[in-house]
């Protein structure tokens, strides 16, 4: 289901003409990879781990304040569909193996390559690893979540969640949080359990589901989610039954990231922005222009954010790296958006690329199938609809306080 955001730019475009609008190049640092990225994990020390949906495979790794990968961890020619680092460094890979077998591939710190491979359910699989090291992975096709124990072998035990699992984010005490979205839930799993101990509504006024997507974990164990179709992040505090709070986001919010301050970072695929939360807020500080549409972000140690946005068009997908100076500024409401020096055209990618250790070509993401087509298309009128709705009913509302 996640992936189908990714044509969710050329369809919701097409029909609302936003397609044929240039791309606004971010206000900071391009990072040049070949191939279609679609996930991003960031290591304690600032490098980053960029999953390829595109030809080739394999997972381009970054040192910290790069702009280009300095090698590529070889996943045999599968896409890399899912990442998560261990808190020993341990990479963990959702792809597959020689016989086309879906697995989860584990790559020590450090390593070259995959060392082991755990077999897991076919599918597109989003990955999550606990403090202790125990790994997530989320089965949209079966609308459950594996559960691998640390240093497993094979998946120790398997947890039915609410349909559509999309996201899986972890606390510090090992609580794990599902997003459901198909259902409009959130499933929480605690450490060591094999049921869900409760289940947390994200449905709109006419039941219908609020499309819940990305999810992130603070460090006092609040979590926050972002809601595609209300447009808001929900705010569930630790211990919570229902959402406390919800933060407005405008543009079908699809992911978010907390950095250790408290910032929140929220990626908008319709506005093409990242917005920037400061700690403790109840709306957007401030956004910056992304590069297309924006789809997964991490943090780094460095307060800095790396954006993907995963396009369609000849060029593939692309990378930014916005600077914790840059977003400091936006968080004070500035909204920047002259693209820098650093920032090249899509056109002159190509020429960049042939510098990179990978034999891969520029590939757009291969096409979804007719009815996640109209699925997304369906959301995005739903988004554009409720946009204009909420800005109509917060324009009454300041009518009436004024």
């Amino acid at each position: 289901m996640k992936y189908r955001w990714a044509t969710f730019t050329a369809v919701f475009g097409a029909i609302l003409g936003l397609a044929a609008a240039p791309a606004v190049a971010a206000p900071d640092e391009a990072i040049y990879v070949v191939g279609t990225p679609v996930r991003v994990a960031i290591a304690a020390d600032g490098t980053a781990f960029l999953g390829n949906y595109g030809q080739g495979g394999g997972i381009f790794v970054v040192p910290a304040g790069a702009a280009r990968a300095s090698r590529t961890i070889s996943t045999g020619g599968h896409p890399a569909t899912g990442l998560a680092l261990g808190p020993d460094g341990t990479l963990y890979v959702a792809t597959a193996d020689g016989t086309n077998q879906d697995v989860v591939g584990v790559v020590p710190a450090g390593d070259t390559g995959i060392a082991r491979s755990i077999p897991v359910s076919a599918g597109l699989h989003p990955l999550a690893a606990g403090p202790d090291g125990t790994v997530y992975v989320a089965n949209p096709a079966g609308n459950t979540v594996s559960v691998i124990a640390p240093n497993g072998t094979a998946v120790d035990r398997t947890v039915k969640v609410g349909a559509g699992p999309a996201e899986v984010a972890v606390t510090k005490d090992g609580t794990a949080f599902v997003t459901n979205q198909t259902a409009g839930t959130v499933s929480v799993i605690p450490a060591g359990a094999d049921t869900v101990s409760k289940t947390i509504e994200l449905v709109t006024d006419t039941g219908t589901s609020e499309e819940p997507h990305g999810i992130t974990a603070g460090p006092d164990g609040t979590v926050y989610v972002a809601n595609i179709k209300s447009s808001d992040i929900a705010v569930i505090k630790p211990g919570a039954d229902t959402v406390s709070d919800r933060i407005f986001v405008e543009g079908g919010p699809q992911d978010v990231a907390i950095a250790q301050d408290g910032s929140l970072y929220v990626t908008s695929l319709l506005t093409q922005k990242l917005s920037v939360i400061r700690p403790d807020a109840t709306d957007v500080s401030g956004s910056l222009p992304t590069d297309g549409g924006p789809g997964h972000l991490a943090v780094a140690p460095d307060g800095s954010v790396i954006v993907i946005s995963p396009e369609t068009g000849a060029a593939g997908g692309s990378v930014v790296r916005f600077s914790a100076a840059a977003l400091a500024e936006a968080s004070q409401g500035s909204t920047a958006a002259t693209p820098p020096a650093s920032a090249a055209p899509a056109a002159t990618r190509a020429d960049e690329a042939a510098a990179q250790p990978s034999s891969g070509s520029w590939n757009a993401l291969p096409a979804v199938a007719g009815g996640e087509a109209a699925a997304v298309v369906g959301v995005a009128v739903w988004i554009l609809v409720n946009a204009r709705r909420r800005r109509a009913g917060l324009a009454a509302g300041a009518g009436r306080a004024g």
